[in-house]
């Protein structure tokens, strides 16, 4: 037994498959059994979770109430899923779906909705820097998903290189971009980021020997902080309980005999969270 779907619907079902096409504006196909597509419908009001859109061709208009349901797969225009809070009034929309039984208008039940006016997508890309404009706050990443890319890195927006936090000012060109997420607006095409990593050489946190001039020391006795000034750089120089104090000879000494002025070499390692932060194993006075 066929089922009713209505004096106005009927009235559409002459065909296997009926187009109503006046113009590149609005389509609508309905098949005999009652299977409902439908593109570029306008919504003129949303009332819950119903959706009371006209199909438009220049003067000409029909009505089509969209009935949306929790099983309803709703997205935007380019994929990313959307809800029903997503969808406004005067938005464009594609439907997919069944007419409602009974109804004397159209009416559908849809399975799928994609909201043309929603441009707006997450995305994540990856690349190099190419360029940076330091008074856009903006870089340009060339990467597979959209080609080159400019990203736009608001004052708010953390911006992570290895374990420390960056200002936009220390990204370079030739940085390598681990990732960044954020807004894709397909109109503009721009990348508004909400999160930036940058790749951070890990070489640089390999233990070496330092050697500079001995600023200030904390104390006489293990553990204690040092201030060395290496190539123009302050460091701060973390000595642990365990760590050895050598005189110029390499025999052990006392840290009583270090003064300010004096010739300091050092192994230890830059910290990953502070470049001006090194722990250190061994420190010598190379004045005595």
């Amino acid at each position: 037994m066929k089922k009713a779907y209505g004096s106005a619907a009927a009235a559409l079902l002459t065909a296997l498959v009926l187009p109503l096409l006046a113009s590149a504006d609005s389509q609508i196909t309905i098949t005999p059994s009652g299977e409902f597509l439908g593109k570029n419908l306008t919504i003129l009001q949303k009332s819950g979770g119903n959706l009371f859109t006209r199909a438009i061709w220049g003067n000409a208009f029909i009505r089509v109430t969209v009935l949306v349901g929790t099983s309803t797969m709703i997205t935007k225009n380019y994929g990313e899923r959307a809800t029903t809070a997503d969808i406004l009034e005067k938005h464009v929309i594609d439907v997919e779906g069944k007419l409602a039984s009974g109804a004397d208008s159209i009416m559908v039940n849809a399975t799928k909705i994609r909201d043309i006016a929603l441009i707006k997508e997450s995305k994540k890309i990856s690349g190099t820097v190419k360029s940076v404009n330091a008074t856009e706050r903006s870089i340009v990443v060339p990467n597979s998903v959209f080609g080159e890319t400019s990203v736009v890195i608001s004052a708010s927006v953390s911006i992570k290189k290895g374990a420390r936090q960056i200002e936009f000012g220390e990204i370079a060109v030739g940085d390598r971009v681990v990732s960044i997420a954020g807004v894709y607006d397909y109109e503009s095409q721009k990348l508004q980021a909400q999160e930036v990593e940058i790749y951070q050489d890990t070489s640089r946190f390999k233990p070496k020997n330092f050697q500079g001039t001995l600023k200030s020391i904390s104390g006489t006795t293990l553990p204690i902080t040092v201030v060395v000034a290496v190539d123009g750089t302050d460091y701060t120089v973390y000595l642990n309980a365990k760590a050895f104090v050598l005189s110029k000879s390499k025999a052990a000494t006392s840290l009583k005999r270090f003064a300010e002025g004096d010739m300091v070499r050092f192994w230890g390692a830059i910290r990953p969270t502070n470049f001006s932060e090194i722990d250190a194993e061994i420190i010598r006075d190379l004045n005595f």
